[in-house]
């Protein structure tokens, strides 16, 4: 299977001129238009490599960068001279290769080929050995790393724990969660469901499943026992 490089922009053609490129090198292209869709990229093993493009991101790019090292990816950004700033964040952020506009796609083949395959043990190296998840007022502890969670955020986990591989529908999340149900929205959910899978990014042996037109449901391939500060 060719390599898949993950690119990160809202510009259509770009995407299309990208795949083209790729596809004449032997990788294969696969889009990324949202945080969530970068998200989930960091749990995949099918993902060798990342292009961001400043350009038009409708959120702060540098936490997705950050995100996407900590999970042993290899990232290269398109800046451009309306995004100098921005590069600078992704440089503290771990970026591996900075990309001046207009594109230069022999320098950013050189940055691709010259990646290594990515390790199966540092996917999983941030997870692998937690068995328990403790629980606080404004975070989690994973194996004695803290995770700093909204307490809404927190609340939802440990629902979704306590109902381990079950759906749990966006109505039951609500008044099992929030102390006033009847003024939350469904859209609201999905928003902290979205905040909750950013703070678990790059964990794969713990995700947050989406059963399209159902709920959501929280799996995992490990026992995990909870308890509380």
């Amino acid at each position: 299977m060719p390599p898949i490089i993950l690119i990160c922009s809202q510009d259509a053609e770009l995407y299309l001129l990208l795949t083209h490129i790729l596809r004449s090198e032997g990788f294969q292209a696969r889009l990324a238009a949202s945080d969530d869709d970068v998200v989930d990229a960091c749990t995949s093993a099918e993902v060798s490599a990342v292009v961001l493009d400043c350009a038009g991101w409708p959120s702060d790019i540098a936490p997705l960068c950050a995100l996407l090292k900590d999970s042993g990816l290899p990232v290269s950004a398109l800046v451009g001279e309306d995004t100098r700033a921005q590069h600078l964040q992704l440089i503290k952020a771990g970026l591996d290769e900075g990309i001046t506009r207009p594109l230069s796609p022999s320098k950013l083949l050189a940055f691709l080929h010259g990646i290594s395959p990515r390790s199966e043990a540092v996917i999983l190296s941030n997870f692998a050995a937690a068995t328990e998840i403790v629980f606080g007022a404004h975070a989690v502890m994973v194996s004695g790393k803290r995770i700093a969670l909204a307490p809404m955020e927190i609340r939802i986990l440990r629902f979704l724990l306590e109902r381990q591989g079950q759906i749990s529908t966006r109505e039951q999340l609500i008044e099992a969660v929030w102390p006033d149900p009847h003024a939350v929205e469904s859209r609201t959910v999905d928003v902290h469901i979205g905040r909750l899978r950013k703070a678990f990014a790059g964990l794969r042996n713990l995700r947050i499943r989406t059963a399209y037109g159902a709920g959501y449901a929280l799996e995992t391939t490990i026992d995990l026992r909870m308890s509380y500060l």
